[in-house]
């Protein structure tokens, strides 16, 4: 079993393949559901990705008090918390 906790999961779909699927299912609001939560997290990955590009900025404490709060809003988050409780 790898350690890479990544290895978990199916290879990241890209933009083209979430279109396709899209396409194949356009009336379905379950899939229409599960595509905004993965625009959404798509966002918080970029907004990650630009924090770690500004090193040590200004910007960076700034993205990293955004990002600070976006993660504490997401359910997983919050989730996890109450377990811990």
């Amino acid at each position: 079993m790898s350690s890479n906790p990544a290895m978990r999961f199916k290879p990241a779909l890209t933009k083209d393949d979430l279109k396709a699927i899209q396409d194949r299912s356009p009336d379905s609001p379950d899939v229409r559901a599960l595509l905004w939560e993965v625009a959404r997290l798509r966002a918080l990955a970029l907004r990650t990705h630009d924090y770690f590009r500004q090193g040590s900025s200004s910007t960076a404490l700034i993205l990293a008090d955004s990002l600070r709060t976006m993660l504490e809003d997401e359910p997983v988050i919050q989730e996890q918390s109450r377990l811990k409780d």
